[in-house]
């Protein structure tokens, strides 16, 4: 079974098979797909029709659940990436699994996998409304900060990310970096999908990305996309973290006036990093979407996991 690296050439094939059924997780866009190939890696193939991603999963041989909205098509492929499994002599894992995904396991295939949460690829869902409009008490110290930014920098500009801007947040995000351990094989990963994004961003279609400019500098800049019909993504957000409020204001600048039309945001996970998740939940999440890996009954002890 030969899987091949993604492509923009891709996209198409890739929009096909997505198209259909609701996703909720961060991973399922093809930009997702294409801006974090090098993380796991990726890499895809058509398998019974269904469009099926394996992944290096750290460090185990892993496979998305097959991408389709046929489900029949889904469990012919999902038997045959068993099989697969079977003669190479793995065990079996699905990871990027979402609740739904387990629901749909224990319809067509009871008993057959036991899930596993995945604490680090919690996805973490806010009202759009919140983030953009800051009300109440609870979001008290974030209009602080946002009131501080445009008090101190009155000539703050959001603006469309060009091509151009784009070569310039290269250059700020290389910058900024130097303040992080990037020895941290996450934060390699991280970057190489923030500098791809950005050498590409004019052929990351349906995305919508902008900077938050201070004069002629850049201090600030976000890309994201629809994830689903209510639902906007946050792929990347970056910010000057020396200038006060630039993170608080790139956030609620983009929520107000790039994500508008969705009720929920998205801002994907925290990659187990205690900051991240320190910094996600304090913008009070309506809902948490779990991620999980699904393995083998057959396959482990009986006393790990939840049997299906």
């Amino acid at each position: 079974m030969e899987f091949k690296s993604i492509m923009l050439a891709q996209r198409d094939l890739f929009n096909h098979y997505l198209h259909g059924r609701r996703y909720e997780l961060a991973a399922y866009t093809f930009n997702a797909f294409f801006i974090w190939r090098d993380w796991d890696p990726y890499g895809w193939t058509v398998i019974d029709d269904a469009l099926c991603i394996k992944s290096d999963f750290r460090g185990y041989d892993a496979v998305f659940p097959p991408i389709t909205a046929d489900d029949n098509a889904r469990l012919r492929a999902t038997e045959t990436l068993i099989k697969w499994y079977e003669q190479r002599n793995l065990p079996f894992l699905f990871n990027e699994a979402s609740e739904s995904t387990i629901e749909f396991y224990q319809r067509y295939m009871p008993g057959i996998f036991v899930p596993e949460e995945f604490c680090g690829g919690t996805n973490y869902i806010y009202h759009q409304k919140d983030l953009a409009y800051l009300k109440g008490k609870k979001y008290a110290a974030k209009r602080n900060h946002v009131n501080r930014f445009i008090r101190e920098n009155p000539d703050y500009q959001l603006l469309p990310l060009t091509p151009k801007l784009a070569n310039k947040c290269k250059d700020r995000q290389l910058q900024w970096s130097t303040a992080y351990d990037m020895s941290n094989y996450d934060l390699q990963m991280e970057q190489r999908g923030v500098l791809l994004a950005l050498d590409h961003i004019s052929e990351l279609k349906g995305c919508l990305s902008a900077c938050l400019m201070v004069g002629n500098s850049i201090e600030a800049f976000t890309i994201g996309e629809p994830l689903n019909d209510d639902t906007f993504l946050i792929h990347i957000e970056k910010a000057n973290k020396q200038l006060a409020g630039s993170f608080q204001a790139i956030n609620q600048l983009f929520a107000s006036q790039y994500c508008s039309g969705f009720r929920y945001i998205n801002r994907a996970e925290d990659m187990s990093s205690e900051g991240q998740c320190k910094a996600k939940l304090s913008y009070h999440p309506c809902c948490l979407e779990h991620k999980y890996l699904l393995r083998r009954r057959d396959q482990i002890n009986n006393n790990q996991g939840v049997v299906l």
